[in-house]
């Protein structure tokens, strides 16, 4: 159960990074990050009260608030990454943030089997292979190092995030990522406010943002579901897989080409995926 729901996540957080990196190339950033955080925030409101679970105490506060501040952080960090070069590289660098959680889970001594070890490391090498021949290239949307340094930036921030949120969600799930938002919403909406303008916002926007939104809400709550139950480290390792959604969905919406180390790079991938799971 905890790896479908883990599983889940990386799919729907994939979608929820495409469209968030699509159209943070034509609106600000401050104005993609209100929608979709706004919309997740409603998500976990709902979901709370349709399953009598959304509570409210200092733990979810305090957690929560920290915790969407690491995450505007890093989402702030990954537009403006998405903006300067390719979905795929940008998403690709950015799940780098499981090294926080996993070095975490290690830590408070959740075990890991070796299996699992191998196939982490797999993992890892997919990715690094995926990511390179991107952060290589020269173009108007390659980036190059820029991409890959706003990349790391982002994930820092989200890795420590996740730490942060999974302690909080361990006390009560739907409290912690409703508070979550808030920080988001709130420093959003002020700068949204400050400049007189929703950046380039129109009714074709909308509505693929607020899916991206769902998308990030009901995946994070497959997360954190599957974290407090399981193994945060492996757990994280598995939603990490969602660059590889972005990548394909670029693929199929964008036309942006994978290129052969690109492909190798994911059956890479699916096999240290196979292995975690065994």
């Amino acid at each position: 159960m905890n790896t479908a729901l883990a599983l889940s996540a990386a799919l729907l957080w994939g979608a929820w990074s495409f469209g968030t990196g699509r159209y943070g190339r034509q609106i600000s950033h401050w104005t993609v990050i209100l929608i979709s955080g706004g919309v997740a925030g409603v998500v976990y409101v709902l979901t709370g009260l349709l399953t009598g679970d959304l509570v409210f105490d200092r733990a979810d506060v305090v957690a929560g608030l920290l915790g969407g501040l690491l995450n505007l952080g890093g989402n702030v960090l990954i537009l403006q990454a998405y903006s300067k070069g390719k979905l795929g590289v940008a998403a690709g660098i950015s799940p780098a943030n499981v090294l926080i959680p996993l070095t975490y889970s290690l830590l408070i001594g959740e075990a890991l089997p070796v299996i699992a070890g191998i196939g982490i490391i797999v993992i890892f090498i997919g990715l690094v292979m995926f990511v390179l021949p991107g952060a290589r290239s020269k173009g108007p949307l390659s980036g190059g190092l820029m991409t890959v340094w706003l990349a790391i930036g982002s994930a820092v921030f989200y890795g420590s995030a996740v730490v942060v949120l999974d302690i909080g969600s361990r006390t009560n799930l739907y409290g912690t990522m409703t508070m979550s938002e808030v920080p988001q919403v709130a420093v959003c909406l002020a700068m949204v406010f400050a400049t007189r303008s929703l950046g380039g916002l129109s009714s074709r926007t909308v509505v693929p943002l607020a899916a991206s939104g769902v998308a990030l809400g009901l995946g994070s709550v497959a997360f954190y579901s599957a974290a407090d139950s399981g193994d945060v480290g492996v757990v994280s390792v598995l939603a990490s897989l969602s660059p590889i959604v972005t990548a394909l969905m670029a693929w199929a919406f964008l036309k942006e080409r994978m290129s052969r180390p690109e492909v190798l790079a994911l059956i890479v991938v699916l096999v240290g995926t196979a292995l975690v799971v065994a």
